[in-house]
């Protein structure tokens, strides 16, 4: 009975400290966005970025895997990404890293080598215009 106990009691402790890790991230993620990305984010879960040295535009929607959105100047989707760290890491510190690898000028280029694209969500995005 008494390992029953200590194992519940374990659970409850680890699930508070992912709720109080999400928690943080989700307060940096915001702390990092300007009023419009916060504003977007907010409203809709997702938010724009521009590329620090390729000026491409990217959106970047809530989640952690095949979650970013190369685009066209017209808003369509060129193509999706995946790239995201290994381990169990908050979701909003996984987007506040995109964010930041996004906009870095140098960080860019090195982020999108890593990165995955991922043909089903292109075509899943061509035919539901996320806006």
């Amino acid at each position: 009975m008494w390992e029953t106990r200590r194992k519940r009691e374990l659970a409850q402790e680890t699930a508070r400290s992912k709720r109080l890790a999400a928690h943080k991230a989700h307060v940096l993620l915001l702390n990092l966005l300007n009023s419009e990305q916060r504003r977007e984010f907010q409203a809709h879960g997702y938010f724009h970025v521009t590329g620090g040295s390729s000026g491409d535009h990217y959106r970047i929607r809530m989640g952690s895997v095949a979650n970013i959105d190369v685009l066209h100047n017209d808003g369509t989707v060129k193509r999706c990404l995946c790239a995201y760290p290994t381990g169990e890491i908050p979701v909003y510190d996984v987007m506040a890293g995109q964010l930041l690898y996004l906009q870095d000028p140098h960080a860019e280029k090195h982020f999108l080598a890593q990165a995955i694209v991922n043909p089903y969500l292109l075509n899943f995005a061509r035919f539901h215009r996320i806006s």
